[in-house]
């Protein structure tokens, strides 16, 4: 299959495990999220393209680099695969309701070649779209379509989707050009200095709150909270979630654990075991044995 149908998760609590899964069996998943209790997403980051339309309820809060972006109901956000954000979702209301899409980076790609259009710099970064532009270009209505690919015949759905997902990437593009589009809410250029600096040096292990308002030339206790109130997170909750990341990634690379540990940056071995249960609800080993499980899995299908 190559898109799923539309399924509806309410409070679905997203983990940054659930964030790096990539998009196996479809290029495109569509997905009616509905927030009340679970507020707000941990610092993430996907494989894959990811775009956001807020149908109803809460205007929504996302963090990138420094920025904030306030998208409202109707408007729509374009996020590329691999930058590390984060959201609030009941940020003027009780309840967010939101379609969201997920782009394998492949398919994507492959459409833009289609286009014609020649690596168009809007892909590149966040981007978003005003709800006049969205609602006369009925957007939301080519991303519902999307989801129903799964009704054609087989031997058609891999065009379609394409041509679905060229109409997309046209649209954008002429939206972008006739600059009906938003900028952040808000922005700051020590905390996008403090967030690259980071990016740059978390598997450092001297990288700390203290040696980072150094590098940025500021007291402690004025970036620390600046660092909240525009990523949504702490200074040592970020750099601990990129450190997990990356130590993912080193376990599913074949590092043996303490090797994946001392490479990412942490330096207290036991500590790292117990935010690692904790983050996961497993031991590094069982996550080990369960993406070889998986492998297995995929690799007898596949024969």
């Amino acid at each position: 299959m190559i898109v799923q149908k539309i399924t509806h998760c309410t409070d679905s609590l997203l983990t940054q495990e659930m964030a790096r899964i990539d998009l196996e069996e479809c290029q495109v998943v569509v997905t009616w999220f509905t927030n009340q209790n679970n507020k707000q997403s941990v610092v993430h980051s996907h494989p894959y393209h990811e775009i956001i339309l807020p149908i109803s309820g809460s205007d929504v809060l996302y963090s990138f680099l420094g920025n904030l972006y306030t998208l409202h109901p109707g408007e729509m956000v374009f996020f590329p695969a691999e930058i590390y954000h984060a959201g609030r979702y009941t940020v003027t209301d009780t309840v967010s309701d939101r379609l969201v899409v997920q782009i394998n980076a492949n398919a994507w790609d492959k459409a833009i070649r289609q286009s014609g259009l020649q690596d168009p710099a809007w892909q590149k970064g966040i981007v978003i779209l005003d709800a006049n532009s969205v609602s006369s270009w009925d957007l939301r209505g080519l991303l519902e379509r999307m989801a129903q690919i799964s009704h054609i015949k087989r031997m058609y759905q891999e065009t379609i989707l394409t041509c679905e997902l060229v109409e997309l990437q046209l649209f954008i593009n002429q939206i972008v050009e006739e600059q009906h589009t938003k900028s952040p809410s808000a922005t700051s250029a020590l905390i996008s200095t403090a967030v690259e600096y980071i990016r740059e040096h978390y598997t450092d292990p001297n990288l700390t709150a203290a040696s980072l308002a150094k590098y940025t030339f500021t007291s402690r206790e004025h970036l620390s909270r600046a660092f909240k109130e525009y990523t949504m997170e702490s200074i040592h909750s970020y750099i601990n979630n990129l450190r997990m990341q990356n130590c993912r990634r080193e376990i599913a690379a074949g590092r043996s654990v303490l090797d994946a540990c001392t490479n990412s940056g942490f330096t207290n071995y036991s500590s790292f075991l117990k935010s690692f249960r904790t983050l996961h609800g497993m031991t590094p080993v069982q996550y080990r044995t369960q993406l070889r499980s998986m492998e297995r899995k995929y690799s007898t299908e596949e024969v």
